[in-house]
C-alpha cells in the first residue's frame, strides 16, 4: 500500500489471508487513511431535515473533486436551529471503497464498516458524553495524525510525515551512535533537562518543535474556523496517543510551549477500568492500538 491506496492487490489479499487464518476473523471494521477520505461541513436549510442525505448528495460536487454518482458518504448532525442544520460529511471514492471491500472479501473476511481513522481514535480516546472541542495527536513511528474533534465528531484531519523514528535518527547523527542506541537513549531519558544525559534535550526539542508548530497551526486554524458555520467550542485539551507518545516529558513540553492542556490518553478508558482489570500488553504497546480499540468499540458506543 502507498498513501492509503492498494498498489498490489494480490499481495494485499495474501497478507489479509494470513491475518484471517491466524486470528480466525470473519467480520472486521476497517479504518481508512485520511489521505483517501474527504471531510467537510455543510449548513443545510431546515427544510432538508426529512431528506438530509439527498440534500448532501446534491451539494457533493461543490465540495469535493468527485462526482456524486462516484461517491460513498455518511454524515453526522453537529447542531440544528429553527433555520439550519449543520452536518459533518465524510466521503470516499466508490472505486477506493470497492477495492478495499473486494480485497477483504477475497481473503474470506467481511467488512462491517469503513470509517475515517480519526473517528475511530476519537471513539477510543474521549468520554462518550464529551461534546466539547479537542485535538488528538497520534504520534507514530513514521507519521503523525492530527484530528480536531467537536461534539464527538472528527472535523479536521491531517497527516504529517514526521514520527518518533526521526527523533532517533537525529540523536544518532548528532551523537555519532547507532540508531538502536539512540532509540534506547530516547526511551530511557526522554525530554529532560536534568540528569547525566541532559545533553540530549536540545536535540530532541529541536525535532519536537516541528510537531509543536504543526499542532499550533491547526489550533489557530480552528480558532478562526469554528464560528463560520456554527458556534463551536474552542479547543481545551490536546490528547496524545500513538506508539511514540510515551516519550517522557513530551506532554509537559508541549503544554508549556503551546499554553494548552496536554495529556497522554488511557487507550482502555472506554473498555474497562484499570482498577479492575490489567491488559496483557503494557501501556507503551497499547498506545499503538488506539485505532483498533476505537474500531472495536463501534459495536458498543454509537456516535
Amino acid at each position: 500500500m502507498k498513501g492509503g491506496k492498494i498498489t498490489d492487490m494480490n499481495a494485499f489479499i495474501l497478507f489479509l489471508k494470513d491475518v484471517q487464518k491466524q486470528y480466525k476473523l470473519k467480520y472486521v471494521r476497517v479504518s481508512i487513511p485520511e489521505s483517501q477520505v474527504y471531510s467537510f461541513t455543510l449548513s443545510l436549510d431546515i427544510t432538508a431535515k426529512n431528506d438530509i442525505r439527498g440534500a448532501i448528495e446534491f451539494l457533493i460536487e461543490d465540495n469535493i473533486p468527485l462526482k456524486a454518482v462516484e461517491t460513498v458518504f455518511d454524515y453526522h448532525i453537529l447542531s440544528s436551529s429553527e433555520k439550519t442544520i449543520i452536518v459533518q460529511v465524510v466521503a470516499l471514492s466508490e472505486s477506493v471503497s470497492a477495492n478495499y471491500f473486494d480485497a477483504f472479501v477475497s481473503a474470506g473476511i467481511i467488512p462491517v464498516s469503513f470509517e475515517l481513522e480519526g473517528q475511530a481514535i476519537t471513539r477510543a480516546v474521549l468520554d462518550p458524553e464529551d461534546t466539547g472541542s479537542c485535538m488528538i495527536v497520534d504520534f507514530g513511528a513514521n507519521r503523525t495524525g492530527i484530528t480536531i474533534v467537536t461534539n464527538k465528531t472528527a472535523m479536521v484531519t491531517a497527516t504529517l510525515d514526521f514520527g518518533g523514528t526521526m527523533l532517533s535518527q537525529m540523536l544518532a547523527k548528532e551523537l555519532s551512535i547507532t540508531l538502536a542506541e539512540a532509540d534506547n537513549l530516547k526511551r530511557e531519558h526522554g525530554l529532560t533537562t536534568l540528569g547525566e544525559r541532559k545533553d540530549i534535550f536540545p536535540i530532541l526539542a529541536n525535532g519536537i518543535s516541528v510537531l509543536k508548530d504543526e499542532i499550533n497551526r491547526r489550533y489557530v486554524y480552528w480558532q478562526e474556523k469554528k464560528n463560520q458555520l456554527g458556534t463551536f467550542p474552542a479547543i481545551d485539551t490536546v490528547y496524545l496517543c500513538g506508539g511514540h507518545s510515551n516519550l517522557s516529558g513530551l506532554d509537559e513540553y508541549l503544554s508549556a510551549n503551546l499554553k494548552l492542556k496536554v495529556v497522554q490518553v488511557n487507550p482502555w478508558r472506554n473498555c474497562f477500568s484499570l482498577e479492575e482489570s490489567i491488559p496483557s500488553m503494557n501501556r507503551e504497546v497499547s498506545m499503538s492500538y488506539v485505532t483498533a480499540i476505537g474500531l472495536a468499540l463501534a459495536d458498543y458506543i454509537y456516535d
